[in-house]
């Protein structure tokens, strides 16, 4: 029995979307999907109920990496609770122009991984991705811009946006604004080298505007490309290949 997609799950959670008809077909008859669909609902509950909203200190956001970590299927090096998750890809032209990285990326399986997700992703005040909008610290801080780019778009697309890296109380934070409405699923930020043979997924982009908190090691000086992809609802992490904008990082 097949059972229903995490990532879907996660989103029905959220309220970002509604099962479809087969999804809601098989939650009817499934036990364990509803239990987990009800416990990733709690947590969405729990954490938009909390007022106000205090960003974890940065002792939990290890924590949560190392759980997460700790619930994939393969071994993880010892650096993987803070290294990024990168992917190597053979760079691939898809249709409409657009170039798909032929990487997959893995994300952490099972209910306690998307339970710790969700639940960093409510506690920090967003909606299915990780971000931080209320660092300690940073309240009475100008974040300090670091490098910008101007989001253009790729052949079949009409939307622009803008991203930008600022350093704030000694993190870096990514944001990016991107015009027009999700149509037929959800949009993905990536960090891309020059030759679109690394990629890095820094999370989902809920409405216009997202602000993420970037993890240390990351290489800078190769990840210059911000994109933000078109994802369907499949349960594949790896890029669809479907790229709305896309712009170079300059200082």
């Amino acid at each position: 029995m097949r059972h229903v997609e995490d990532d879907t799950l996660t989103l029905v959670a959220l309220g970002e979307v509604e099962p479809d008809a087969a999804a809601a077909e098989h939650l009817a008859t499934c036990e364990q999907c509803r239990e987990e669909l009800a416990a990733l609902t709690a947590v969405v509950s729990a954490g938009r109920a909390a007022e106000p909203l205090v960003a974890p200190a940065p002792h939990v956001w290890d924590r949560i990496a190392q759980e997460i970590a700790s619930t994939t299927s393969d071994p993880a090096p010892p650096s993987a609770a803070t290294a990024p998750a990168t992917a190597t890809a053979t760079a691939r032209r898809g249709p409409g122009g657009s170039t798909r990285p032929a990487g997959r990326r893995e994300r952490p399986r099972g209910r306690l991984a998307r339970a710790a997700w969700l639940a960093a992703g409510v506690a920090a005040g967003i909606a299915g991705t990780l971000v931080v909008t209320n660092l300690p610290g940073t309240q009475e801080e100008e974040p300090a811009p670091v490098a910008q780019a101007q989001l253009d778009p790729l052949p079949g697309w009409q939307e622009t946006g803008s991203a930008r890296i600022e350093e704030a109380d000694g993190r870096l934070l990514l944001r990016v604004e991107v015009s027009g409405e999700e149509s037929d699923g959800f949009r993905e930020v990536w960090l891309l080298d020059e030759d679109v043979q690394q990629l890095v997924s820094v999370g989902l982009l809920a409405g216009n505007e997202g602000v993420f908190d970037l993890p240390e090691g990351l290489d800078l000086d190769e990840l210059v490309l911000v994109d933000v992809s078109r994802e369907p609802f499949d349960g594949d992490p790896a890029h669809s290949g479907d790229s709305i904008v896309r712009g170079r990082l300059t200082t």
